[in-house]
């Protein structure tokens, strides 16, 4: 026998008494599938093959599974109830060093070309089939359990967010935002102990991590000229090897492709680039991003999506400040846009961004626009 006691029982102790502590590894793949089957019992048989996806996104001990099966409703399973099930024992706690998103788009609303929409396809499946290839497929060793990394760069309001969110919500995996410039200047010298508390519960919580400005950390190395540039080499080095250890979905966003390090890049399972839309695309997110509720028949889409060339986060800012002016201008009740009112949205938006807007480019509206903006 092995005496074991609890680290609260040693509180007080001389020091030469106690030993080091000893990490123990979480159980194997093929231990949690098959502790799995054995609580879930008869039902086991209506939830293959999830259970192996279950068992490899949740890294518990017998005793957490069986607490797990124990709480689960009586009667026929699905899969999501017992992932859900799953997920509602692990404490999402992770500070203020990354915020819960909550997924606000539907798939049909993500507008990009053919190429990126069957790369982030391709990513969802290969996320659903990870299990299946790991241990099925006999990769897990080669490959030590690893998940997907990928890169979503871009500029901004092309997508990249939106497509993470997107993943989140078909994949029904939670989503955390972490802004890798707010790390790297709140937590000099303790980066790499945050990012490890980071890491390891979305190894157990099953969670997409979304790091968003990864040039902040991720930038072509220069030679060491003080101890914050040592410091940034070393987070660096930790954070790539975390990741390549990291058993879920790891998405880098960044508008600075050109800055990233070759290095670096080379350890991606995916690169996807998310370019400006083409007036086609323009056509179909200003469709999508038009509430239902709001009668936009009188709005020529295809002359807004031809003159002016917006981002999808433009094109969203628009119509929602077009709505606000609208809603706070004169007339009825009714929940309408009109081309004055986007026009004028549309001219500021591109004043924001820098961009001038000829007169010509607001066709037989010109005057209408003139008119509003004045009054």
């Amino acid at each position: 026998y092995v005496p074991v006691a609890a680290m609260a029982e040693l509180d007080g102790l001389p020091p030469d008494l106690v030993l080091p502590p000893v990490d123990i590894p979480p159980l194997p793949h093929a231990a949690r599938l098959r502790c799995w089957r054995l609580h879930l019992g008869p039902r086991a048989r209506d939830l293959e093959p999830a259970i192996g996806e279950v068992a490899r996104r949740f890294r518990y001990e017998p005793r957490t599974i069986a607490a797990i099966c124990a709480g689960l409703p009586a009667g026929p399973l699905t899969a999501e109830t017992l992932a859900a099930a799953a997920r509602a024992q692990v404490p999402l706690d992770t500070g203020d060093l990354a915020q819960a998103v909550t997924p606000r788009f539907r798939d049909e609303e993500l507008v990009l070309p053919p190429a990126q929409r069957r790369q982030v396809e391709e990513i969802h499946n290969a996320m659903r089939r990870l299990a299946e290839v790991h241990y099925g497929w006999g990769t897990a060793r080669a490959w030590s359990e690893g998940g997907i990394s990928v890169l979503f760069a871009g500029p901004s309001g092309t997508g990249k967010t939106m497509a993470a969110e997107v993943l989140a919500a078909r994949l029904a995996m939670p989503m955390y935002r972490i802004d890798l410039s707010q790390v790297v200047n709140k937590y000099i010298g303790e980066t790499e102990k945050n990012l490890k508390r980071l890491f390891d519960m979305a190894d157990v919580a099953d969670a997409i991590l979304f790091f968003d400005e990864a040039d902040a950390l991720f930038g072509r190395r220069t030679e060491v000229r003080d101890a914050h540039d040592r410091y940034a080499n070393l987070e660096v080095s930790y954070l790539l090897e975390r990741m390549e250890r990291f058993k879920g979905l790891a998405i880098l966003a960044t508008n600075r492709r050109k800055d990233l390090d070759e290095a670096f890049l080379r350890r991606l399972r995916y690169i996807v680039e998310f370019p400006p839309p083409d007036v086609p695309q323009r056509r179909a997110i200003w469709e999508c991003v038009i509430p239902p509720e709001v009668d936009a028949g009188d709005l020529d889409l295809d002359f807004l999506a031809r003159q002016f060339q917006l981002t999808g986060g433009s094109i969203r800012s628009v119509v929602f400040n077009a709505c606000l002016q609208s809603a706070a201008g004169p007339g009825d009740d009714a929940r309408r846009l009109a081309m004055p009112e986007v026009l004028v949205a549309v001219k500021r938006e591109c004043e924001k961004l820098g961009r001038g807007v000829s007169p010509e480019q607001f066709g037989p509206w010109l005057a209408a626009v003139e008119a509003l903006r004045d009054g």
